[in-house]
């Protein structure tokens, strides 16, 4: 009995003591840096400690670090609206085009100015199977399975291009087309991905249910290997809208939705947050709680969450135009104000941005 009681204590001080950032840290809020990319200067901007810069908000703060590359500048000339996005338990950023190259960097938390050659690497998606005339968008990565979600939107057609093994990926690699997609959906802008699940949001298509059918913009659930109409939401009740970026709190099992209020012609709470576990009941169903600002998040572009930290943040954004303003939400489902961070230099531009919640 005391040899037994011996070698759980030396096994539990072992694992008090590793250290492994392989396993994610939750809850809370502490921890967490926050990534943005400014398409001025084509470098990653980072601020260590997310929670000293609430604190001090609203203020114009530079970065505590700025991360370049000169494959940054040739492969991504234009980020994706939402083309940001991170890897929180293998530590790799991925920037994503709206012309479909992408652009991985490793050992991403000790990085700072130039990053060596070996530990970034770019690819692109295939030019077959693309849309006609279309733009890529939002991007998420599956830290569980190692599978990045990409969306691509035209006039007419929308999907999600599923990127599997996305570490492992070479570089100059051409990553062919395995389509995330239901026949007839348009207008898809937004993805986020985790625990092998994937949500999308898309403006419209065909109509959903059977004895009542509903119309317009919907939230579906899946995997990578599909939608189903069984688990959708949408209806008027949902009061989502253009654009739809999304954001999930995998921590305590919420899904964020954008709606730009000047596009969609809206006048209430800017996000709708829905409870994961609402997908599969009924479709027509209220958002779980809103947040936002109707007159300061009017024109709001894209959203982030940290995962498993309690931290939202969000961009503005009026068709190709950029800000340099980010909106920042502690624990924003306790429906707390966001806080404005407004980067320095005031030049800064950025259309993607990623929180960290494992950053320390």
């Amino acid at each position: 009995m005391a040899s037994r009681f011996l070698l759980g204590f030396v096994a539990a001080i072992t694992l008090l003591f590793s250290g492994c950032k392989d396993a994610e840290t939750t809850g809370g809020t502490a921890g967490a840096a926050l990534y943005a990319y400014d398409g001025t200067t084509a470098s990653v901007f980072v601020w260590t400690d997310l929670s000293t810069i609430y604190d001090g908000a609203p203020s114009t703060t530079a970065p505590t670090k700025q991360i370049t590359s000169s494959v940054f500048s040739s492969k991504i000339t234009s980020l994706a609206w939402g083309g940001l996005c991170f890897d929180s338990l293998n530590g790799y950023l991925y920037l994503i085009s709206d012309t479909g190259n992408i652009v991985r960097v490793s050992n991403i938390r000790s990085q700072s100015g130039a990053v060596s050659s070996t530990d970034v690497v770019s690819f692109s998606l295939s030019n077959t199977g693309r849309l006609s005339s279309s733009t890529f968008g939002q991007a998420a990565l599956d830290p569980q399975n190692n599978r990045l979600y990409i969306t691509e939107n035209s006039s007419s057609s929308t999907q999600i291009w599923v990127v599997d093994n996305a570490s492992g990926q070479a570089q100059s690699a051409t990553i062919a087309l395995q389509a995330l997609a239901v026949s007839g959906d348009t207008g898809g802008t937004g993805v986020a991905a985790g625990a092998g699940s994937v949500y999308g949001f898309m403006l419209d298509g065909d109509t959903v249910g059977t004895v009542v059918t509903y119309s317009g913009p919907r939230l579906r659930k899946g995997t990578s290997a599909g939608f189903s109409d069984a688990t959708t939401l949408i209806g008027n009740s949902t009061l989502i809208g253009k654009y739809g970026s999304l954001a999930l709190d995998t921590g305590n099992g919420y899904l964020f939705v954008a709606r730009h209020n000047t596009d969609a012609g809206a006048s209430t709470a800017p996000i709708q947050v829905f409870a994961t576990g609402l997908f599969g009941q009924a479709y027509d169903q209220a958002p779980t709680t809103t947040l936002g600002s109707v007159t300061d998040q009017a024109d709001l572009r894209v959203i982030a969450h940290a995962g498993t930290k309690d931290w939202l943040v969000g961009l503005r954004g009026n068709d190709t135009t950029s800000y340099g303003t980010i909106f920042i939400w502690k624990s924003p489902v306790g429906g707390t104000a966001a806080k404005v961070l407004t980067a320095s230099p005031t030049t800064s531009l950025f259309k993607g941005l990623a929180v960290d919640g494992n950053a320390s």
